[in-house]
C-alpha cells in the first residue's frame, strides 16, 4: 500500500506552518526561514524545529486529556553535542 502525504485534516496543515514558524521564530532562526527559505537550513536547525512541534503537540494532547492548561515551555532543549557547532 502506497503511503500518502496528504494530513488526515486538511485544515491542520496552516496550523502546523504556522507552528513551525512560531518555534523557528524562538529559536532564532526565523529571519533565516524567510530569507533563505526551508532547503537551506540544516538538519539539525530542522530536527530541532520537528523536535520542539512534536514536544509541543504531545503537551496539547496530555492537557487536553487531563482537563488542565500547560505552558509550552519555554527552554530550547538541545544535543549536548552538535555536529554543526564548531569547536
Amino acid at each position: 500500500m502506497a503511503r500518502s502525504n496528504k494530513p488526515v485534516n486538511p485544515g491542520s496543515a496552516s496550523a502546523l506552518d504556522r507552528m513551525k514558524y512560531e518555534i523557528a521564530g524562538e529559536l532564532g532562526i526565523a529571519d533565516r526561514v524567510r530569507s533563505q527559505g526551508w532547503a537551506t537550513m540544516t538538519s539539525a536547525d530542522c530536527g530541532r524545529v520537528g523536535g520542539q512541534m512534536v514536544r509541543r503537540m504531545i503537551e496539547q494532547y496530555e492537557s487536553g486529556l487531563s482537563g488542565t492548561t500547560t505552558q509550552a515551555t519555554s527552554g530550547t532543549l538541545t544535543a549536548q553535542y552538535d555536529a554543526n557547532k564548531q569547536p
